[in-house]
């Protein structure tokens, strides 16, 4: 059998005024969990992966991956950290930035420093087409998700 004070406690407890003085967690709780689901885009889930080098084309010319061209990878990671190169010879470490907006992404190189932007032209769950905007020639780099 429950003591009147504890019979009293619960009964506090159950009560609606003990939600209001709840209240401000459950916001800030809400408010946090609203702030995690946007960090991550649709557009920025499809990027983060590894995609392997299909085709390049500069201009009027197109140029198939070779045998030793296939086994270039860049990897876009969700911390944003990306990843380049040909495996076994290594990758070459950077950071990327995505602008939605202009439907661009922002590699830099974290040894050199060096950054350049490229224009997403296409992105699916399994193809994604880039082409490098800051070169006077237009070069469009064909990848699929490997």
């Amino acid at each position: 059998m429950l003591s009147a004070s504890t019979k009293n406690l619960l009964d506090k407890k159950n009560h609606p005024s003990s939600l209001i003085l709840h209240l401000p967690l459950i916001i800030l709780l809400l408010f946090s969990v609203r702030i995690d689901a946007q960090t991550s885009t649709v557009l920025e889930d499809r990027l983060c992966k590894s995609w392997g080098l299909v085709k390049i084309e500069d201009g009027t010319k197109t140029q198939n991956a070779d045998e030793a061209q296939k086994d270039y990878r860049i990897i876009f990671n969700q911390d944003h950290t990306v990843q380049q190169g040909l495996a076994p010879d290594g990758f070459i470490p950077g950071t990327w930035t995505l602008d939605e907006t202009k439907n661009e992404v922002v590699i830099t190189d974290k040894s050199t420093k060096v950054s350049y932007t490229m224009k997403i032209i296409k992105l699916t769950t399994d193809e994604l087409v880039l082409q490098q905007i800051e070169d006077s020639r237009t070069l469009i780099i064909y990848y699929k998700a490997s």
